[in-house]
């Protein structure tokens, strides 16, 4: 929740205010707010098309690229692209279903029908929840990037980066220290070093960080001015510590299918596959190019999957 402040000692309560989101390509970033909650978002596509909304994470907070939408577009689908609290304009929420609850509202208020409902790493547990709750209007989810309950730890390289991110989990003061470290590594060697050592295991990763400089730029300067160790914390809990949520076979018959990248370690790909399997989801689909931005950099074959599954 957001921290209050009083005006001129008198009982009227602000919320803090923080710069709006921009696109550097220029389109529209949309506010919406529930309450004391928000989001932003931005739309590409005709309303006649079928909404396909993407939930930014904390690894990929960027807006999606004009090619990806272009190829969203001429596959039939509209493109909701959706910033989160903790990110942007928006005040932190640290509950997975608060969250939840809010890209349901959001999808009500939008008048949005035939959803496919898309979460991109840290936010595969809000669009798991979304999914599970049987929300009529979201009629198929894709899981991209996801772990589930695999224990990812041991994945990330180099090692500075896991002693970090294991670190954050311990405690607020671990976040805190862990989370000015990243910061501080921004500023003395630049905004791209921490994203560039972070996905170095796949060249489409690194290709898309530098083919699409102006998205990124905007994006990890947002989190150096906006990230909070709150929102840190609560992202990098909801990869890397098992939801209860997540029980066997909770997916057996949910249209729902989940996507990776050829270019992940191959622990991961049988940790994941292992993962989709107990909780009743089809095989993994594979695709070549990328890992964080595996559907952004493999936007023709993320859109072929997509529309074989529907």
């Amino acid at each position: 929740m957001p921290v209050f402040k009083r005006v001129f000692g008198m009982d009227q309560r602000v919320g803090p205010a923080w710069p709006a989101s921009v696109d550097p390509v220029g389109r529209d970033v949309h506010h919406y707010q529930d309450g004391l909650t928000s989001l932003e978002y931005m739309i590409d596509g005709a309303p006649e098309l079928r909404p396909l909304i993407v939930l930014q994470s904390l690894e990929m907070c960027s807006w999606p690229t004009e090619i990806f939408c272009r190829t969203a577009n001429s596959a039939g689908f509209r493109v909701i692209s959706i910033r989160r609290p903790g990110f942007g304009a928006n005040s932190p929420l640290t509950d997975l279903d608060a969250q939840a609850s809010l890209i349901r509202n959001f999808i009500g208020e939008m008048g949005l029908e035939d959803v496919v409902l898309v979460g991109l790493g840290c936010s595969n547990p809000i669009c798991e929840r979304v999914t599970l709750s049987g929300d009529s209007r979201v009629t198929f989810s894709v899981f991209s990037n996801c772990a589930f309950n695999y224990d990812q730890m041991g994945e990330f390289q180099p090692e500075w980066i896991a002693k970090a991110l294991e670190q954050a989990l311990t405690s607020p003061a671990g976040g805190r220290l862990s989370l000015m470290a990243l910061k501080s590594s921004w500023g003395v060697f630049g905004q791209t070093w921490v994203f560039e050592n972070l996905w170095r295991k796949s060249l489409g990763d690194i290709a898309f960080l530098r083919n699409n400089s102006e998205l990124m730029s905007e994006a990890i300067s947002m989190l150096q001015a906006r990230l909070d160790v709150p929102t840190f914390m609560f992202e990098l809990a909801n990869a890397l510590i098992d939801d209860p949520i997540l029980s066997d076979g909770c997916f057996r018959d949910v249209p729902a299918i989940t996507v990776s990248g050829t270019e992940t370690t191959s622990s991961w790909k049988t940790g994941v596959e292992h993962e989709a399997e107990r909780l009743g989801l089809p095989p993994v689909a594979y695709l070549s190019s990328g890992d964080m931005s595996v559907i952004y950099q493999s936007a023709d074959e993320f859109f072929s999957v997509l529309t074989d599954a529907l």
